[in-house]
C-alpha cells in the first residue's frame, strides 16, 4: 500500500513539476474578451508565437530560460511580463485599447517595404490554397449564438437610490426614491443567464475532385429541431482566404490578397516576430486606399515567409454596414505549402434591430479536427450536393456532440437550451419555422397541402388580370411524391386555364424525378423556351411577360424524367403530346397548298441538358435548396416532332442552346454574357419559331411606348416584330456598380449594356396576319442605366436610355429611342 502511495506521491510532484515548466495564459481586452492572434515574443527578442483565436497562448519553459514576455496588438498598447509575474498558474493578460483614433497615413515617395510581402503571398496563392488540394476531409465542431452585451447597460439598474440618507428623513416625510428603468434591469437578469439563441453543429466535409460535399452529422438548435440552421455555419463566411473575392454573409468583398491589390489597399507592416525554425512572421495591416470605390475590408493578416502562407487573419467590411460582420481565421502547417484553416471565428452586429438601445449579437465559433490531406476518397461515395443536411442529424446529436466538444457547455448554453426549449413546446415555434421556410419559397402551408402564392395574381395583355389557385401536396402527406393543380380565370379574354401533374421524387441524393401531367395555358406565341427557364410571377423581375400581346393558347398531356448525371449537370426527358392555337388572326399555309389553320397538334419529345459547374446546391430535408448560382451556365435542348400520332401533321428537329457568364472584375465590376441560339429545320407554324426577347411597345405616341425595361431583353425591339426559324442573340451588361460614382448617400449603379441579334426566315409566304420580317441584317442596341436612384429596404429604382441602330434603324430618329423605367434588387 506504501509503495502505491508513493508511486501516487511522485506521480503528483512529476505533474506539478511539468506545470511549472510551462507558461500559459489568455490575453483580453478590458472587457475580458479575449483577443485574437496576439503577437508574443521572448526576453526583448524578435523571437516568439502568436496566441490562438481566443487569445489564449502557451510556452514550455523547461530550462527557466524565458524571462519575460512581450505581447503586442494592433490597437492596443504593448504589456511586458517579468518575474515573478510569469509564476503564475494561468497568466491573464489585460491589453489597454489606445486612445488615440486610427491616425491618417501619408503615403511618401518610395517602396512599401509591405508590399513585398503581398506580392509574394499572392504569387504563391494557388500552391497554399487549401481548396486547391486535390483531396482532403476534415470534421467540424461549430457553436453559433445569439445574445446581448448586456455589460454596456447602466450598472445602476442593480440597486435602488434614495435621494436622502434614511438617517435625515424627517417624521412624516415622503420617501422620495430614483425611479430605474426597470425593463433595463429585466433584460439584464435576462441575458445574463441566458443566450437568445444557441446552436450546436458537428460536419463532416469529404473531397476528391470534383465531388465536394459537407454532411451535417449532428445538430442541436435551441427551440428547434429542424436541422435547416446548420447552413449557417457553412455559409456565413469563405473556407479560405485565398480567393480573389471574400464571402461574407451574402457579400462579396475584394480580397487584399488578389492580383493587383496593392495599388487598391494599403498596406502597413504592423509587427514581426521569428519562429523557432529561423523564419519570420510578419503582421500586416490593410485597409483601402480612398475613394477606390470598391466592396473592400480592413483588417489584419499574418504571413510566413517560409511559405508566404497566411498564419491567420482577420477582417470586417471597410464601410459602415447595417450588420456588420468581423471574421477570424487561424491556418496550421502541414508540411510545405500545405497550410489548412484550423479555427473560424464571426461575429455579426445587427444595428438594423435594438432593444432598449441594445443591439443583438451573432457569434461563430469552428473549430476544425481531423484534417486528413489525403484520404483514401472514392468520388462515388460523396453525394453530388454542395451541402447535405439528414433528417436525423438532430435525433442523436447528444452523444456525437459530446464526443467533439472538446469541453463542456457552460452555465449560460445550458440555461438557453432549457429556456428556449420551453418557449418553443408552449408556443409552437417549430411551426411557426416550417411556416416561414415554406412562406420563403413562394408557399403558404395549409395542412397537408401548400398553397402557391405566384399564381393567386398575374397580369398580361393577353388576360387582362389573371386571378387563380395553385396547389400542391406537402411531407406531411408523403415526402415522396406530390400532387399539384392549378387553375386561373383571365378576365380579358374570359378563358380558364388549369394544369394537374403527379411527381414522385425517386432518389434525393441525384435529384431523380418522374412526373405526368395535363396542362391548359397560354404561352408566348414564338417564344423561346427552354426548361427551368419558366417565367415566374408579375413581382419577379422578368417584365416583358406583362406586356407580351401574342399568345398560343396550349392544351398538352406530358411526362418527364430527370436526374443530375454528375455535379452540375442536370438531364432532363420529355414527351408530351400537345394542341396549339395561335390567337388572333394568323394563319400557317402548309407546303401542299392545303387551307391555312391557326390550330395545329404536335408530338414531340424534348431532350434537355442544363450544365452549372460551378453551382452550389444543399440537399436538405425540404429539397435541394441553390446555395449559390454560379457562372457559367449552359443549356442545351433537342425537340423532336413525330407526324401522324394521333392528329400530329409535323415531322420536325429544332435545336436551341443558351449560355450566361458573369465575373467580377477588379476595376470594372461586374460582367454578364448571354448567348441564345435557336434552329429549325423544316418549315413550321410561328407556334414552333422564333421571335426575340423583345420588350418594346408599339405606338404613335411615344410617351405610350415608356414602360419598365427587363434585364435581358431588347428594349427598342417591338413584340413580334421579327419572325424566324433561324436565330442567335448576344448580349454584354456592364455593371460599374458604384466604382464611377460614389457618395456617402447615394451610389448609383451606372450600367450599359450592349446586344445584337440576327436570323433568317426561309418561307415568309406561309405566314398570315403576322410580321414575317426576318433579322438577316444585324439588330444592334445599346443602352445606359442609371440604377438605384431610388432605393428601398429590398430594391432600387432608376432610369435606363436605349437605341437601335444599324440596319434594323428606323427611318424615323425618335422611333429608335427608348425610355425605361429600371428595378434592381439591392442584395
Amino acid at each position: 500500500m506504501m509503495k502505491i502511495f508513493t508511486v501516487f506521491f511522485l506521480a503528483l510532484c512529476f505533474s506539478a513539476n511539468l506545470s511549472a515548466q510551462a507558461i500559459k495564459g489568455k490575453v483580453v481586452d478590458e472587457q475580458g474578451k479575449g483577443l485574437p492572434f496576439v503577437n508574443i515574443t521572448i526576453n526583448n527578442e524578435r523571437r516568439g508565437t502568436s496566441g490562438d483565436l481566443d487569445g489564449n497562448f502557451e510556452f514550455s519553459n523547461e530550462d527557466g530560460g524565458i524571462k519575460n514576455l512581450q505581447f503586442s496588438y494592433i490597437g492596443f498598447e504593448t504589456t511586458t511580463l517579468s518575474g515573478e509575474s510569469l509564476k503564475a498558474n494561468k497568466l491573464l493578460v489585460v491589453l489597454k485599447e489606445k486612445s488615440t483614433a486610427l491616425e491618417e497615413v501619408t503615403v511618401v515617395p518610395g517602396i512599401n517595404p509591405a508590399h513585398r510581402l503581398i506580392n509574394n503571398a499572392v504569387a504563391m496563392k494557388k500552391l497554399n490554397d487549401p481548396e486547391e488540394l486535390e483531396s482532403f476531409s476534415y470534421y467540424s465542431y461549430s457553436k453559433f449564438w445569439v445574445t446581448f452585451n448586456v455589460d454596456s447597460l447602466d450598472p445602476s439598474i442593480d440597486t435602488v437610490k434614495l435621494s436622502d440618507r434614511i438617517d435625515s428623513l424627517a417624521v412624516g416625510q415622503e420617501d422620495t426614491i430614483l425611479k430605474i428603468d426597470s425593463s433595463n434591469f429585466e433584460m439584464h437578469q435576462f441575458f445574463s443567464t441566458k443566450h437568445l439563441f444557441f446552436m450546436e453543429t458537428i460536419t463532416e466535409r469529404r473531397v476528391k475532385k470534383p465531388r465536394d460535399n459537407e454532411r451535417v452529422l449532428a445538430q442541436k438548435t435551441s427551440g428547434f429541431k429542424s436541422p435547416m440552421f446548420s447552413l449557417i455555419v457553412t455559409q456565413l463566411q469563405s473556407f479560405s482566404f485565398y480567393g480573389d473575392f471574400i464571402g461574407i454573409g451574402d457579400e462579396k468583398y475584394l480580397n487584399p490578397l488578389s492580383k493587383g491589390s496593392t495599388s487598391r489597399y494599403l498596406f502597413i507592416i504592423e509587427d514581426s516576430l521569428f519562429t523557432e525554425e529561423g523564419d519570420t512572421i510578419f503582421t500586416v495591416s490593410f485597409r483601402p486606399r480612398l475613394n477606390r470605390g470598391f466592396k473592400g475590408l480592413k483588417g489584419a493578416l499574418s504571413l510566413h515567409s517560409g511559405d508566404w502562407a497566411i498564419v491567420n487573419v482577420r477582417a470586417t467590411p471597410s464601410e459602415d454596414e447595417n450588420s456588420p460582420i468581423s471574421i477570424r481565421q487561424e491556418y496550421r502547417s502541414f508540411g510545405q505549402h500545405k497550410w489548412f484553416p484550423v479555427s473560424f471565428e464571426a461575429d455579426i452586429f445587427i444595428n438594423n434591430i435594438s432593444i432598449n438601445t441594445l443591439a443583438p449579437q451573432a457569434i461563430l465559433r469552428r473549430k476544425i479536427s481531423n484534417i486528413n490531406l489525403n484520404p483514401n476518397l472514392s468520388t462515388k461515395d460523396i453525394s453530388l450536393a454542395e451541402i447535405s443536411i439528414d433528417e436525423e442529424s438532430s435525433e442523436f446529436a447528444d452523444s456525437l456532440l459530446q464526443a467533439f466538444r472538446g469541453e463542456t457547455l457552460d452555465s449560460t448554453e445550458l440555461n438557453t437550451y432549457s429556456f428556449i426549449d420551453s418557449v418553443s413546446k408552449a408556443e409552437d415555434l417549430e411551426k411557426k419555422l416550417q411556416l416561414l421556410i415554406t412562406l420563403s419559397r413562394g408557399y403558404i402551408p395549409y395542412k397537408w397541402i401548400n398553397i402557391d402564392i405566384n399564381k393567386l395574381i398575374n397580369y398580361n395583355r393577353a388576360e387582362g388580370f389573371r386571378l387563380g389557385l395553385g396547389i400542391e401536396t406537402n411531407d406531411k402527406l408523403s415526402p415522396w411524391f406530390r400532387i399539384r393543380a392549378a387553375g386561373a380565370y383571365g378576365f380579358k379574354d374570359k378563358l380558364w386555364k388549369q394544369n394537374y401533374e403527379l411527381e414522385f421524387d425517386l432518389n434525393k441524393e441525384i435529384n431523380l424525378k418522374t412526373w405526368v401531367g395535363f396542362q391548359d395555358e397560354i404561352f408566348e406565341t414564338s417564344g423561346l423556351a427552354i426548361p427551368y427557364l419558366q417565367s415566374g410571377s408579375i413581382v419577379e423581375n422578368n417584365y416583358r411577360r406583362i406586356f407580351i400581346n401574342q399568345w398560343d393558347y396550349v392544351r398538352r398531356t406530358y411526362y418527364g424524367i430527370s436526374s443530375n448525371i454528375v455535379p452540375g449537370l442536370n438531364y432532363s426527358l420529355i414527351a408530351n403530346y400537345e394542341r396549339r392555337e395561335t390567337l388572333g388572326n394568323y394563319q400557317f399555309l402548309p407546303s401542299d397548298n392545303s387551307l391555312g389553320e391557326n390550330i395545329y397538334d404536335y408530338a414531340e419529345i424534348r431532350s434537355t441538358l442544363r450544365y452549372a459547374p460551378n453551382e452550389k446546391i444543399a440537399e436538405t430535408p425540404f429539397g435541394q435548396l441553390t446555395l449559390e448560382g454560379g457562372y457559367p451556365i449552359f443549356w442545351l435542348s433537342y425537340n423532336r416532332g413525330f407526324e401522324g400520332i394521333g392528329e400530329s401533321g409535323f415531322n420536325y428537329d429544332i435545336l436551341q442552346f443558351r449560355a450566361e457568364y458573369k465575373r467580377m472584375s477588379l476595376r470594372f465590376g461586374e460582367s454578364s454574357f448571354k448567348v441564345q441560339a435557336a434552329k429549325s429545320w423544316q418549315d413550321l407554324p410561328a407556334a414552333k419559331l422564333f421571335t426575340g426577347s423583345s420588350n418594346g411597345l408599339e405606338s404613335t405616341n411615344y410617351f405610350d411606348r415608356i414602360n419598365a425595361a427587363d434585364r435581358n431583353s431588347f428594349e427598342t425591339m417591338a413584340f413580334n416584330e421579327f419572325l424566324n426559324d433561324e436565330y442567335l442573340e448576344l448580349m454584354w451588361r456592364q455593371d460599374f456598380k458604384s466604382l464611377l460614382f460614389r457618395r456617402k448617400d447615394f451610389a448609383p449603379h451606372i450600367e450599359i449594356v450592349n446586344r445584337m441579334a440576327i436570323g433568317n426566315l426561309r418561307s415568309p409566304q406561309q405566314h398570315l396576319n403576322l410580321s414575317t420580317k426576318s433579322l438577316s441584317q444585324p439588330y444592334f442596341e445599346s443602352g445606359i442605366e442609371l440604377n438605384r436612384l431610388l432605393v428601398s429596404s429590398f430594391s432600387g429604382f432608376g432610369l435606363g436610355f436605349y437605341y437601335r441602330y444599324g440596319a434594323q434603324s428606323l427611318p424615323e430618329p425618335i422611333d429608335n429611342f427608348a425610355i425605361k423605367l429600371t428595378s434592381k434588387f439591392v442584395f
